[in-house]
C-alpha cells in the first residue's frame, strides 16, 4: 500500500512539476524584505516508528531550489544521499539509502536557502527530528561560533572516534549556525564526541587544509544517562597555514631599488638585507643588497636597495630564510627581473615624524615616536643630525634605534608635559643618497602628547571556576585598538590609557602559559583553550571610565 501511495505521490509530484518548471518572480510591488520560512514538514517534529523512504518540506514561498539541496543536511548522515522532486513550494526527498534501525535523525535545512523573489535568505536554520524506533534520542549540544560573518558556518560531531578526518570523512552529525551565530545539535545519542566548526569554502562537505577556516571545542563532550544537555559549547574560527611564502614578483624602479612583492604578508622583524642577494649564474657572481625597508609599499611589498655601481643584466634575485606572520619558512626563493638603467632621482629627506596614538600624538609618561625617510640611510648618518626641543627651547636627550632601513624610532628619555608641543630637527647639510644630490636645510617637524583626558579606562572583577592564569583583551569593534592583560591568578582587571572606542572584552585561560590564545588542532585532535565573552559592547568614552565590570569564567 505504501508503495502505490508513493508512486501516486511521485506521478501527481511530476505533473505539477513541469507545470511549474519556470517559476518566475512576481513583478512590481514592494521590496519583498521577508525572508523564506518552512511552514510544515513530513514526518512532523518527534515522530517515531518512522519506516518511509520519503520526507515532505513545505516553504511559505517559491525558493531558489539549487539553495535548498545545497542546504540541507541529515544526521547520521546518509552514503547515498536523496532524490530530489518538487512539487510547487514543497519538497520531496527521497532516500536513496536504507534508513539504520532504532535510530534518531535530524533534518537541517541551513541559512543558504534563498526565495526566488528578492533573494532573501532562511533566517536562521530549521530543523526537525525523527526515529526509526520507538523513542526520540533527546541529547542536544548547543553553543556560539564568534566570527565576523558566521552564517553559513557549519558544525560537524563525531562520535566515538579517536581521530577524526574531515578532509576525508562525513561526520556522524551536522548542523549548521545562524545569522547570530548561535547552533544546537539536536536528537543524540550517547557516546563521546569531537566537534568541528567549519567554513567550508568550496562547498564540498570536506575541510580543505589552508582554505577553510575551522574552530574545535575546549573541552570534552560526552552524553550519557546523567549528562544529555551540553549548552555553551562555543567556538573561536581560524584557519592553518602551512604554506611558506614565496616571492611573487621584483621590479626595479631604478639603477639602485628593487621592489620586492611575496604571496603574503612576511614578518620583518625576522628579516633585513641579509636575507637577500642578487647572483648571475653565468658569471657565479654575488651582489648582497644593501638596504631593506618597507616606507610606501603595500603591505606584501619591501624595497631592496643597491649601491653597486653594475648593470645588473642577466641576474635573479634570491631570498633565504623567508618567514611569514606565522612562522612558516621558505630556505630559498628566486625570482627573475628586468633591469632599469634610469638614475635614481628621488632625494632622501625625513617625510613624517609621529606617536603611536590617534592624530599621531605621543604618550608624555611612554615618549616614544617615528621618524620616516624616503630612502634609505645609515643610522650612524642621522643621530647625529636629530635635535628635540620643547617650547622653550630645552633640548631633550634620546635614543635612536633602527625598525628598517628606513624607519627609525625614537625613545626620548624623560616624561613630557601633558597636552604640549614639542620641535623635532633634522641636519641635512652634507647629507647623501643615491642621487648624490644634498639639500642644505634643516626640516623641522611638531609632535603632541597626548593627556589624560583623551584616555577611558575599564575595570572589574573576576569570578574565575579554578585557579588557572587569565588573559583578558579589550578588542575595538573595528579592530583598530586591541589591550591585553596577563593576569595570571588575580582577581581584578583594569585596562588603563584605552582610546576611547566601543569595544569587546573578551578572556581565555592560558593553560599553556605563552599568553597566546590556542585554538586546538583538528589533526591530531586537540581541544582549543577556553575562552569567553563579555555580553556587552563596551562604549569606552574620553574622560569617562567604565568600572565594577562583572565578568564570570565559568
Amino acid at each position: 500500500m505504501v508503495k502505490i501511495s508513493k508512486l501516486i505521490l511521485l506521478l501527481i509530484t511530476s505533473l505539477i512539476f513541469w507545470s511549474c518548471a519556470n517559476q518566475i518572480a512576481p513583478s512590481g510591488g514592494e521590496v519583498d524584505k521577508i525572508p523564506p520560512e518552512i511552514i510544515e514538514t513530513y514526518p512532523s517534529n518527534k515522530t517515531i516508528n518512522f519506516n518511509e523512504q520519503l520526507i515532505k518540506i513545505k516553504f511559505s514561498e517559491y525558493v531558489d531550489r539549487l539553495s535548498v539541496q545545497n542546504a540541507i543536511f541529515i544526521s547520521p548522515s546518509l552514503k547515498y544521499g536523496f532524490e530530489y522532486n518538487w512539487s510547487g513550494k514543497t519538497l520531496y526527498l527521497e532516500f536513496r539509502d536504507t534508513l539504520l534501525l532504532n535510530t534518531t535523525y535530524t533534518v537541517t535545512v541551513g541559512t543558504d536557502v534563498i526565495d526566488l523573489n528578492n533573494r532573501n535568505k532562511l533566517a536562521k536554520p530549521y530543523t526537525f527530528t525523527f526515529s526509526t524506533g520507538n523513542k526520540i534520542d533527546t541529547a542536544k549540544i548547543s553553543g556560539k561560533v564568534y566570527s565576523e560573518n558566521p552564517s553559513g558556518i557549519l558544525i560537524y560531531a563525531y562520535k566515538n572516534i579517536k581521530q577524526i578526518k574531515p578532509e576525508s570523512e562525513k561526520p556522524n552529525y551536522i548542523s549548521q549556525v545562524g545569522a547570530d551565530g548561535k547552533f544546537q545539535l539536536n536528537g543524540l545519542g550517547n557516546g563521546d564526541y569531537k566537534i568541528l566548526a567549519l567554513k567550508d569554502k568550496s562547498q564540498d562537505m570536506f575541510y580543505n587544509s589552508n582554505e577553510d577556516e575551522f574552530g574545535i571545542q575546549s573541552k570534552q563532550v560526552k552524553i550519557d544517562s546523567l549528562n544529555q544537555v551540553y549548552d555553551e559549547i562555543n567556538f573561536l574560527m581560524t584557519k592553518e597555514d602551512t604554506i611558506s611564502p614565496r616571492l611573487s614578483s621584483a621590479y626595479m624602479k631604478d639603477k639602485n631599488h628593487l621592489l620586492v612583492e611575496f604571496t603574503e604578508p612576511i614578518d620583518s622583524s625576522k628579516i633585513s638585507n641579509n636575507n637577500f642577494y642578487l647572483f648571475d649564474s653565468t658569471r657565479n657572481i654575488k651582489i648582497n643588497a644593501k638596504y631593506f625597508y618597507k616606507y610606501d609599499a603595500k603591505p606584501k611589498q619591501f624595497y631592496l636597495a643597491f649601491d653597486e655601481e653594475n648593470t645588473f643584466q642577466n641576474y635573479f634575485l634570491v631570498a633565504k630564510n623567508i618567514f611569514d606572520l606565522l612562522g612558516n619558512k621558505t630556505d630559498e626563493d628566486k625570482i627573475q627581473f628586468l633591469f632599469n638603467n634610469e638614475l635614481d632621482t628621488t632625494i632622501n629627506k625625513p617625510t613624517k615624524v609621529y606617536g603611536s596614538f590617534e592624530n599621531d600624538k605621543v604618550d608624555y609618561e611612554n615618549p616614544k615616536l617615528k621618524i620616516q625617510f624616503a630612502d634609505a640611510v645609515e643610522l650612524n648618518d642621522i643621530i647625529s643630525r636629530i635635535k628635540i626641543e620643547d617650547t622653550k627651547k630645552n633640548s631633550l636627550q634620546f635614543f635612536l634605534s633602527k625598525i628598517d632601513d628606513a624607519l627609525f624610532e625614537i625613545k626620548i628619555d624623560s616624561k613630557l608635559k601633558q597636552a604640549s608641543d614639542y620641535f623635532i630637527y633634522f641636519d641635512s647639510k652634507g647629507f647623501k643618497d643615491f642621487s648624490k644630490k644634498t639639500v642644505d636645510t634643516t626640516y623641522k617637524f611638531t609632535i603632541t602628547t597626548n593627556s589624560e583626558l583623551d584616555f577611558s579606562a575599564a575595570s572589574g572583577q573576576i569570578e574565575n571556576s579554578d585557579s588557572s592564569d587569565v588573559v583578558f583583551n579589550l578588542k575595538s569593534v573595528n579592530n583598530k585598538n586591541n589591550y591585553s592583560l596577563n593576569l595570571k591568578k588575580k582577581n581584578k582587571f583594569n585596562f588603563e590609557k584605552v582610546i576611547p572606542d566601543k569595544y569587546l572584552l573578551w578572556a581565555f585561560k592560558d593553560k599553556i602559559k605563552n599568553e597566546k590564545y590556542d585554538y586546538g588542532k583538528i589533526n591530531p585532535f586537540n581541544y582549543s583553550e577556553e575562552f569567553y565573552f563579555y555580553p556587552d559592547t563596551l562604549n569606552l568614552r574620553a574622560r569617562w571610565p567604565v568600572g565594577d565590570i562583572e565578568f564570570r569564567l565559568k
